[in-house]
């Protein structure tokens, strides 16, 4: 079984991340779902705060699991230290702290952080079997819109013929 090993350049990629500076303007994405765009915060906190959010993030994370363990033959081992080894870099670290910076200073409701940092999380876990055929991509798409400079806040439909909300 191959080993997986997370690259320096995915890890970079979290260092890259422009919290927040878009939020607000109009931009054309190019992602695997249609998006809709919220016009404040106000907006993206109550969208983060619906269930449909919540299910699509956790339902997700299942079915990476499931891929990595099921159709790719990982241990829950080998998962698990893909998982310490994105949480316990230095880039993951310093980018959720600067996104904790940025959310005490913009006023934005504590619970994005979570949110935002679990998407970070699972990006990197995701990216790090992206070469395996059928690697789930939701994400890495998150991870797009991040690094846009727009947050990720919603969700209607199933995935990716619903519509992503952002800010």
């Amino acid at each position: 079984m191959k080993e997986i090993i997370v690259s320096q350049e995915l890890l970079n990629e979290f260092e890259d991340i422009h919290w927040f500076e878009n939020c607000g303007k109009i931009e054309a994405m190019e992602l695997l779902c249609s998006i809709q765009q919220v016009e404040c915060w106000e907006t993206a906190e109550e969208l983060d705060d619906k269930q449909e959010w919540e299910a699509i993030i956790s339902s997700s994370r299942d079915r990476l699991a499931e891929f990595i363990l099921r159709k790719l033959g990982y241990s829950v081992r080998d998962f698990n230290a893909v998982v310490v080894a994105v949480r316990e870099s230095q880039q993951y670290k310093t980018a959720i702290a600067t996104l904790n910076d940025v959310i005490e200073e913009k006023n934005i409701k504590d619970e994005f952080a979570g949110t935002i940092a679990w998407l970070l999380l699972n990006a990197g876990v995701e990216r790090a079997f992206g070469e395996f055929k059928g690697c789930p991509s939701f994400f890495g798409q998150m991870l797009l819109v991040l690094r846009s400079g727009h947050c990720p806040c919603g969700w209607n439909g199933r995935w990716p013929k619903g519509t992503l909300y952002i800010y």
